[in-house]
């Protein structure tokens, strides 16, 4: 009866040790799971307009990092996680920024949301070589020009605006916001280049 109860006692303590240590590991993690954290995220993101598309970009990436890292709990996401992501994903630089930037900017969301309190993603970068576009020559703006029709109004527009930024290195952008009053055309800078400009657009309108 005796031996019974010291074997029941045992037990008892065996089972006491072992719900130990599954509260100490409940109290590990008491942060958002990561599953439930992306889940609020992407329904913010539909409800503020994001298109699903850019939703589930960032769905597929972040769950590879999550996967590749074993990560469960928000809490456990640091530094070394994101390192460890971007060491063994075999793509080009220039895709490993475009992963690297998704989940920068799923981490962010999770800071917002008060699941982690340091953006330690932050000063993590990628250096990719930028491709240096050619130049455009006099040969292939002529070439372009003969595709308009100048002899509508919007194809006269399109032609007066490749000419435009071709000549004066003028931004699209800039060419959109500029108005006539702009203009200087008593005392224009670029008085050669404009002229040869004016010049060459009305004979080819002539022709």
């Amino acid at each position: 009866m005796s031996s019974r109860k010291r074997k029941h006692g045992i037990f008892s303590v065996a089972n006491e040790v072992v719900e130990m240590i599954q509260t100490g590991e409940q109290e590990r993690h008491k942060g958002k799971p990561i599953a439930e954290a992306l889940e609020i995220i992407f329904n913010q993101m539909r409800v503020a307009g994001n298109r699903p598309r850019t939703i589930d970009s960032y769905e597929y990436i972040f769950k590879q990092f999550v996967e590749i890292n074993d990560l469960e709990h928000v809490d456990e996401i640091n530094i070394d996680s994101i390192y460890n992501y971007l060491g063994s994903i075999d793509v080009s630089q220039r895709t490993k920024l475009i992963r690297l930037k998704s989940t920068k900017a799923v981490l962010s969301k999770f800071h917002n949301n008060g699941w982690l309190k340091e953006r330690f993603w932050s000063n993590i970068q990628i250096k990719v070589d930028k491709e240096v576009k050619k130049a455009a020559k006099e040969t292939d703006i002529d070439r372009l020009l003969q595709l308009i029709d100048k002899t509508t109004f919007i194809g006269f527009r399109d032609a007066c605006a490749v000419k435009l930024m071709y000549k004066t290195g003028i931004r699209i952008r800039t060419l959109g916001e500029l108005r006539e009053r702009h203009i200087d055309f008593e005392n224009p800078m670029y008085e050669p280049r404009w002229l040869w400009w004016a010049n060459s657009i009305e004979r080819e309108i002539r022709k």
